[in-house]
């Protein structure tokens, strides 16, 4: 009886001091954490995350001279098209080449690209070849045929692009999407030049 008793008050005096290395290692990690000497703070959003701007991509862009269409090139963030539509925008006269834009008052409210199909009820399966619609929202002034005409080549520049579709919004009020192809603005192409479809 003796010698059961002796072992059962070994084992407790061994788990109590399990449990007290256990304590003092707990509270020491606790106090070494806190005597760092910063205190834990709330997130702060500050902002999107800092991106790393590399070379602008030099993309072709159509101004005007003596009302033709003039293929200029300017930097863009890359040759994707809605950057190549953005330069198109923020694009000045250049008075060296007498180019001008009739693109001044207007701006590109909003940008989309969606899948494009001539045919109705054609499929929309991810292995047929990729050809874009692009759904160009313009708030400012009216649109003229030759800011139609810059914004309808430029995006038929790039080969993936197959329509163009232009709206004019203003304040509470969002104009219809009409479709364009550079064909309707040959008469504006520069006799020494050709522009896309």
């Amino acid at each position: 009886m003796t010698g059961i008793g002796h072992g059962r008050g070994r084992r407790a005096g061994a788990a109590g001091l399990r449990t007290t290395l256990i304590t003092t290692l707990i509270t020491a990690l606790l106090a070494a954490s806190a005597a760092c000497g910063v205190g834990p703070s709330e997130v702060v959003d500050a902002g999107p995350a800092p991106a790393i701007s590399g070379t602008p991509t030099l993309v072709t862009i159509y101004l005007l001279r003596d009302g033709k269409l003039r293929p200029a090139r300017v930097a863009a963030r890359s040759a994707h098209v809605n950057d190549v539509l953005d330069a198109l925008f923020k694009a000045s006269g250049r008075p060296a080449n007498r180019l001008s834009t009739a693109l001044t008052g207007l701006s590109p409210a909003q940008t989309q690209l969606v899948r494009y199909s001539p045919y109705e009820g054609s499929r929309n399966d991810p292995d047929s070849t990729l050809s874009l619609r692009v759904r160009l929202f313009v708030s400012g002034w009216k649109i003229s045929r030759a800011a139609m005409a810059q914004i309808t080549c430029t995006a038929r520049l790039s080969p993936e692009v197959w329509a163009v579709e232009i709206a004019h919004v203003a304040p509470g009020r969002n104009g219809r999407l009409k479709a364009h192809t550079c064909r309707e603005y040959w008469d504006l192409a520069p006799e020494d030049g050709q522009l896309p479809p």
